[in-house]
């Protein structure tokens, strides 16, 4: 058998088990089948698979180190996304090793390798987009280094805490189609992040449940900046025939949004309705304020780091999703359609 490359994902194929099952007879862990091990025993022989020095290659070594890695443009986010963990890391007799990661970088798989070896991680918390990335997931479990994702996440198998995104967005778009707006437009969020398909999913559910048309020009790109929705906005806005309540996929893009609109002397929310999504601090900085859905992320963060302890303490804890409520929150950027 002629294979080009000898990973633990290969080891896993030709053995016929798991990639965490492969990781775990690896690390020579306790509670694996002995007819199991002998099988990736044999695989490993066969594809002449050598175990590199990894962090958790001694059983039991602990270095009470959680890392957290994180790339999102919003500085909201990140505040109580590093205060959940935090908090809760000290709870549990942890501390946090604290990494930015680019999504874009070529080299992000061997910076995360390179973080797990340098700083002896027990475990590692991925918020979006991370954890939505196989090859970041990949060498993770190559290396038996435990982790815990943050909201939806495109593979099943990862514990992570998530908010309902795809029904928040949902509610959303159904309360702007009860204040009486038909032409609801839609700023996205990041590509190849999950919240940003679940949310556009939620949209499109309301929409087509309530008989209204998807129109394609009201659906644009952002990325969770307040730039993107500055340009989402004034894109939307210089349209023909113009909506009048625009959904952005978070705070900051449906800030930039409303900047777009009194760029044209239009007002929030007589002229325009305008909501967003988090419920961050900017919601409430601008004026009007923002009408928005509330995610708890410093709570989800605090459940993130709770899961990767379990699964430190019992190898053996099942891959789970914890669902967190979010809420709708209305204030004063959304109102009535006015008739003409």
């Amino acid at each position: 058998m002629i294979r080009n490359k000898s990973t633990l994902a290969l080891v896993a194929e030709v053995a016929g088990v798991s990639l965490k099952t492969a990781s775990r007879v690896v690390r020579k862990e306790p509670n694996v089948r002995e007819e199991t091990r002998r099988r990736v025993e044999h695989a490993m022989n066969e594809v002449s698979y050598r175990p590199g020095v990894a962090p958790r290659a001694s059983v039991g070594a602990r270095s009470f180190l959680i890392g957290l890695v994180f790339d999102n443009p919003n500085s909201s986010y990140v505040v109580d996304l590093l205060r959940g963990a935090t908090e809760q890391t000290r709870a549990e007799g942890y501390n946090l090793v604290v990494e930015p990661i680019r999504t874009d970088d070529v080299n992000i798989v061997v910076n995360i390798k390179r973080l797990v070896i340098q700083s002896n991680l027990d475990g590692i918390v991925l918020p979006p987009p991370i954890c939505d990335l196989d090859d970041v997931l990949s060498i993770l479990d190559e290396f038996g280094t435990p982790y815990v994702g943050i909201g939806p996440n495109n593979n099943v198998l990862v514990n992570r805490p998530s908010i309902d995104d795809e029904a928040a967005a949902a509610a959303m778009t159904d309360y702007l189609i009860q204040l009486g707006h038909t032409d609801i437009a839609f700023v996205k969020g990041r590509a190849r992040t999950s919240t940003t398909g679940q949310r556009l999913k939620g949209y499109e559910r309301a929409l087509r449940n309530s008989g209204l048309c998807r129109r394609s020009d009201f659906i644009v790109d952002g990325d969770y900046t307040f730039k993107s929705g500055l340009h989402a906005g004034e894109q939307l806005l210089r349209l023909n025939s113009a909506p009048t309540a625009i959904f952005a996929s978070n705070d900051e893009m449906a800030a930039g949004v409303m900047t777009a609109a009194m760029k044209r002397n239009l007002i929030v929310p007589d002229d325009i309705s305008v909501a967003g999504f988090d419920d961050s601090p900017t919601a409430t900085m601008i004026w009007p304020q923002l009408t928005t859905v509330r995610q708890p992320i410093d709570e989800m963060s605090k459940i993130a780091v709770s899961m990767l302890v379990s699964q430190l303490r019992d190898r053996e804890v099942a891959s789970r999703e914890t669902k967190v409520e979010y809420q709708l929150i209305v204030r004063d950027s959304t109102s009535s359609l006015k008739q003409s």
